[in-house]
């Protein structure tokens, strides 16, 4: 009996004064479980906490500073395209091929180191087949200026000479006429020789002269002006030069877009945008 009764104390710890027997017994067991589970527990939450924390370490951030900065688009390492300006990246040489509208496409490498944030300064330069449609679209500009300008001008100056000639004929009119006036109204034989023989005469022929020319002025202006509305419009119907944007063609084919089943795919096509 004693040497069991010792066994019991032994097995109870820190509980055998709490009493004995096998309810003791357990209490002290659970006590030892306890006793390791809790620095298990203390690690895991450790863990838990630091790994968000050590898996961003490996990651480093890339902000993009392009110009022009309101319409670009990157493909990165040749998988996916992008429009974000600031790239969380794993550490590691990253190829970037940045593209806009109108501009050549840029393709450079770049590191990222892990933990860090730094500024790539990129600026796109213009594709050669705008900068070709640029001077075409100023040559056409001034086809259409010259189409249009010359025909304006020409009935600008029929409509000032119709006007002038307009002037002048009523000008010769009312000279007759105050002839006629005062040849009615005269008593004096020899201012009424004079009119007879010499101012009638004289201001009949200005006054067909002016009538004959104000005809000709007239159908000048209206010829002119016919001319220059079939001019406007021919130069309205003539089509504007299309911009091709190959750069842009190149750039969709740098990524293949898998289908959603994974299997198939398709490339996408570029597209001709006409720049007026």
């Amino acid at each position: 009996m004693s040497t069991e009764t010792d066994r019991t104390r032994a097995a109870t710890g820190p509980f055998r004064r709490a009493g004995s027997g096998p309810g003791a017994v357990a209490a002290a067991r659970r006590w030892r479980t306890m006793a390791w589970a809790w620095p298990l527990l203390l690690l895991t939450a450790v863990l838990g906490t630091c790994g968000p924390e050590a898996a961003a370490q490996t990651m480093g951030q890339l902000r993009l500073v392009v110009d022009p900065g309101h319409d670009f688009q990157v493909v990165l390492d040749g998988k996916h395209r992008l429009q974000e300006r600031v790239l969380d990246l794993p550490e590691g040489n990253h190829r970037l091929q940045l593209w806009a509208p109108t501009r050549r496409i840029v393709d450079t490498t770049v590191f990222v180191r892990a933990g860090s944030s730094r500024d790539l300064l990129v600026r796109l330069p213009y594709a050669p087949e705008y900068l070709e449609h640029l001077k075409e679209m100023k040559r056409f500009r001034e086809r259409m200026w010259l189409n249009k300008a010359l025909p304006t001008v020409a009935t600008a100056g029929a409509a000032a000479w119709a006007t002038a000639s307009y002037l002048t004929y009523r000008k010769a009119g009312r000279r007759l006429q105050d002839d006629r006036d005062l040849y009615e109204h005269s008593a004096d034989p020899g201012e009424i020789a004079v009119l007879k023989d010499e101012v009638f005469p004289d201001h009949r022929a200005d006054f067909r002269r002016s009538k004959v020319m104000l005809g000709v002025s007239t159908g000048v202006f209206a010829v002119a002006a016919a001319v220059t509305v079939w001019a406007y419009r021919r130069a309205d119907r003539r089509p504007l030069p299309v911009f091709d944007d190959r750069e842009k063609l190149r750039f969709e084919g740098l990524v293949w877009l898998p289908g959603p089943d994974g299997l198939g795919g398709a490339w996408v096509a570029g597209l001709t945008i006409p720049m007026r």
